[in-house]
């Protein structure tokens, strides 16, 4: 498949534990991401099958599909003031693979993929149901203990002046919460109140 902008970032851990303490929270990651024009021209659908598609062969821990507005650490201040207040369905982005999430889950989003060990704190794909039993969420069991959460037909940016309040990110988001990730000193540049809070839109 030829996708032009197509950009793929690996970043692996060695095979032993690192001595350095920083690294105690590191975690491989691998980093897609595809133009809008991808989404516009090929559908939801498409962007949807070619996600589950990739994610079956990895052993994650978490991972996401959604809009992305990406920037280095240095600017993600200045990319935050073109989606804030507005846009609170757009994730706000580093332009690379982020290391020291351990397991922990980074926001909610169109989908969702999650394994262990936050699956099993939550009671696996049954304690899910219980919870978000919902219309508009989907559930999607995967081998290996693993699940897609789904929310909606597409990605949508929640468009606050059209009245958009995205209840399903909301509601995954308050089941997920002990378990989000939220920035820190070692992969974002700077660290700042604006974005800490952008973190937790859906739960504030």
């Amino acid at each position: 498949m030829e996708v032009d902008d197509l950009r793929v970032h690996y970043r692996g851990l060695h095979a032993f534990p690192s001595p350095w303490p920083k690294q105690e929270n590191a975690v491989s990651v691998l980093y897609v991401r595809l133009p809008t024009a991808f989404l516009v021209e090929r559908g939801a659908d498409r962007v949807h099958a070619l996600a589950l598609e990739l994610a079956a062969e990895l052993p994650f821990n978490s991972g996401y599909v959604d809009f992305a507005l990406c920037s280095d650490g240095f600017r993600l201040g200045e990319a935050l003031n073109l989606i804030r207040p507005r846009y609170p369905g757009v994730h706000l982005a580093l332009d690379r693979a982020r290391l020291h999430m351990n397991t922990c889950v980074e926001g909610v989003h169109w989908m969702n993929f999650l394994g262990e060990p936050v699956l099993g704190k939550l009671g696996g794909v049954p304690g899910l149901r219980a919870h978000l039993a919902l219309p508009g969420i989907t559930l999607q069991e995967m081998s290996g203990e693993r699940v897609l959460i789904t929310l909606g037909d597409q990605p949508e940016a929640g468009d606050v002046e059209a009245g958009q309040t995205l209840p399903l990110h909301r509601a995954l988001a308050r089941l997920l919460e002990p378990h989000l990730y939220r920035s820190d000193m070692d992969d974002l540049y700077p660290t700042t109140e604006e974005i800490l809070r952008w973190e937790r839109r859906f739960l504030d």
